[in-house]
């Protein structure tokens, strides 16, 4: 069983926070190259959606060489060497999309958001990760 959570009110496909999980636990290390994963089937039943977005998610992943499909044995996660890099970067991507939309569906502009993102910057470099910023 993969530790996944949806949400469907992100406003992100079902498809894609499935595959963004999936890249994040390989980045993390929970799966590792050579790693089984559950059949299209059992993951629909597990995170209780449409198969065709199990579908989707996995059709992506093979095409982007992160899972490899063995006919007759399972979707196994791919032995492609610097894949935990080439997913943390995809996540880190991914995140960023997401808070840059819910910025600009703000009404916050990119000289906005630089100030921000520099003035959070600021705050983890100053060891103060924990502390929200002051408003």
């Amino acid at each position: 069983m993969l530790p996944i959570q949806l949400n469907p009110s992100l406003g992100i496909p079902i498809y894609r926070q499935i595959m963004d999980a999936i890249r994040g636990l390989i980045a993390s290390g929970t799966l590792k190259p050579g790693d089984k994963l559950p059949s299209l089937r059992e993951l629909a039943s597990q995170l209780r959606i449409n198969p065709s977005s199990a579908v989707k998610a996995y059709s992506e992943l093979q095409h982007a060489g992160v899972i490899s499909l063995d006919q007759g044995r399972g979707t196994f996660v791919s032995q492609k060497p610097g894949l935990a890099l080439q997913s943390r970067q995809n996540i880190l991507e991914n995140d960023l999309r997401a808070l840059l939309l819910k910025a600009q569906s703000l009404g916050f502009d990119a000289r906005e958001i630089a100030r921000a993102m520099q003035s959070v910057e600021k705050t983890l470099k100053g060891g103060r990760r924990n502390k929200p910023p002051k408003e």
